[in-house]
């Protein structure tokens, strides 16, 4: 490892630019003490400001749950003034009192007279007596409601379940029946019968000002965003100190049997304990404030970092600018070299090394355009002399095999057939000619493969129906002569002669797409496999039919030579079905041909 760390090392020392190494060893040198000493002040900060909030947070916890568990309890314990009020217990227990009217609404007024007196600004907002239906005041709203409006409430269901002596409950667990918001918890009672403890003969709700409960959440909340929380029996939230928190905030499990505790999750340190009440009192401490200081110095280390690493760049560069400048400027021009740009470099006062090595630049720069002149005069000559050498290769083979035609036809006496022939071979190979140019139009190399196919329809007896499907205004398209003469040829001689009557028909067509000329030429022949079809592409066919494979290849690097990538020649053939091939070549105008 260390061996390998070493050798890149020296391979950079041995690549990298002059101005480069100069830059980054200023740069190193400051930087490294600097960030060591910024990642270790940032930790340390950290870590004391975390202990000293954690222990704030603590201290402000316990004193808010001090006071916040008084209050609970205060609050529930109110209630005990009518609970053990024996007028409360009288009235409800007393059926008679329903055949009174007049001592019924007497006692309704002195009922309301006592819950009101509980009710104050301060806690309690409202006191309602659940009291059975058969009281004409049991409907009365504002602090009677019926008595069966309990039994399909989880709260009241709770509080009976249990044998509790008071409940803490949510709106929520109040049930449907009354009429409540968020901005109330409740406390319950059951009014006990006198004689029977176990029998609830009425059934008593405080509400409690969710408003109270929460400024004393808000004590502690010691750092910014933090959260304070009750949360019920279950563990979920019901009051916070911020409306906005319940969404902000979830809670991680706490265990059932907790009574306190403090433990760190999800970058938040959570402090918790259970009040006398069923409820718990969450608080939520968000660490990423709390080392916000700690990130703000950190920051501040950095902005300076960066000031002192920018003026150590700067005298770093001007320094190595100073030394490196012409360097620069030769390898520059040597990439514009690998480039095939041959620039040369404008004489510069200095007569040391570099300006040695300039002078050098120059006189070499001046030498390699003059043999690049000479090589590409030459070169163009070859390539002229090879394409000529490419389209000789294509006419001898044709002609050998006309000429053996009009042999067998002299030897059969068929004269006039013979007159044929050699009008069309005539005609064949003035259109090849062509008074020297390599650049045909499309019309013409129409007529030239329309002569062609004529003498292959002596020689094999009529059976090739040739037939052109070319568009009038892109017959002055430019195309390099003999272009599809090889193709038609094996179109005839691989393709329609493998068939058993051995006839079928050649079609060839043309269409305009873009700014390109797509020539198909097709024939109903017995195809090629995949493999046939390489060895035509690559002028290696080992057919026993002789013919123009090799043309094929020659047809692809014409195409190209003359119009480019652009220019294409791609077959497609199905075994038994047939042969297509798409020659691509760009629309050129008569004025553009040679």
């Amino acid at each position: 490892m260390i061996f390998t760390f070493i050798q890149t090392i020296r391979k950079w020392l041995y690549n990298a630019k002059l101005r480069h190494k100069i830059m980054v060893t200023y740069l190193l040198l400051i930087m490294i003490p600097l960030g060591f000493y910024q990642f270790i002040a940032s930790d340390k900060m950290s870590a004391i400001i975390i202990n000293h909030v954690t222990y704030s947070a603590k201290q402000g916890f316990d004193q808010t749950y001090s006071f916040l568990s008084y209050r609970v309890q205060r609050i529930a314990e109110t209630t005990n003034i009518l609970v053990s009020n024996t007028t409360i217990s009288d009235i409800l227990m007393d059926t008679s009192i329903t055949e009174n009217i007049n001592r019924e609404l007497q006692d309704y007024s002195n009922l309301k007279q006592l819950l009101r007196s509980m009710q104050d600004s301060l806690d309690i907002s409202r006191v309602i007596l659940y009291v059975p239906k058969a009281f004409i005041f049991s409907n009365e709203s504002e602090n009677f409601l019926p008595l069966d409006q309990t039994a399909h409430s989880p709260c009241f269901a709770r509080l009976n379940e249990l044998h509790a002596k008071y409940l803490w409950c949510s709106p929520p667990e109040l049930g449907t029946h009354a009429t409540h918001d968020n901005s109330s918890l409740y406390v319950v009672r059951s009014i006990l019968d006198p004689n029977n403890y176990s029998v609830p003969i009425g059934q008593l709700r405080v509400d409690v000002q969710a408003e109270t409960l929460r400024s004393m959440l808000k004590k502690a909340n010691v750092v910014k965003k933090s959260a304070t929380f009750l949360v019920d029996q279950n563990h979920q939230i019901v009051l916070a100190s911020e409306p906005l928190t319940l969404t902000d905030f979830t809670l991680p499990d706490i265990a059932s049997d907790a009574v306190t505790m403090n433990w760190q999750s999800n970058n938040n340190y959570y402090l918790y304990r259970q009040l006398p009440s069923n409820w718990g009192m969450v608080t939520v401490i968000p660490l990423d404030e709390v080392v916000q200081q700690s990130h703000e110095l950190r920051n501040d280390l950095l902005v300076i970092l960066l000031i002192v690493s920018s003026l150590a760049y700067l005298l770093a560069y001007l320094l190595s600018f100073s030394v490196t400048r012409r360097i620069s400027q030769l390898t520059s021009r040597l990439r514009d070299v690998q480039k095939g740009n041959l620039i040369a470099l404008a004489q510069t006062q200095g007569k040391d090394e570099i300006g040695e090595l300039i002078q050098t630049y120059n006189y070499m720069i001046e030498q390699i355009s003059s043999m690049n002149k000479e090589h590409y005069r030459l070169g163009q000559e070859v390539k002229n002399a090879e394409l000529k050498a490419l389209q000789s290769q294509i006419n001898p083979h044709f002609l050998y095999n006309t000429l053996d035609l009009i042999n067998w036809m002299a030897d059969s006496g068929l004269n006039t057939d013979i007159k044929k022939v050699v009008k069309a071979l005539a005609r064949f190979y003035k259109v090849s000619l062509s008074s020297g140019k390599d650049i045909i139009s499309l019309r013409e190399e129409l007529k030239h493969v329309s002569f062609y196919v004529q003498i292959q329809n002596i020689r094999f007896e009529n059976k090739i129906d040739f037939q052109i499907h070319v568009p009038d205004e892109l017959l002055d398209n430019a195309i390099p002569k003999i272009t599809l003469q090889p193709i038609v040829e094996n179109a005839i001689l691989h393709g329609i002669l493998g068939r058993t009557h051995r006839e079928g028909t050649i079609t060839i067509s043309g269409t305009r797409v873009n700014d390109n000329v797509h020539l198909i030429i097709k024939d109903d022949g017995v195809g090629m496999r995949a493999n046939q079809v390489e060895d035509i592409m690559t002028g290696t066919s080992r057919s026993k039919i002789s013919g123009s494979g090799y043309g094929v290849k020659n047809v692809i690097e014409r195409i190209r030579h003359y119009f480019g990538e652009p220019a294409n020649l791609t077959y497609h053939s199905v075994p038994g079905e047939g042969t297509e091939v798409e020659i691509t070549i760009p629309v050129t105008s008569g004025s553009e041909m040679p």
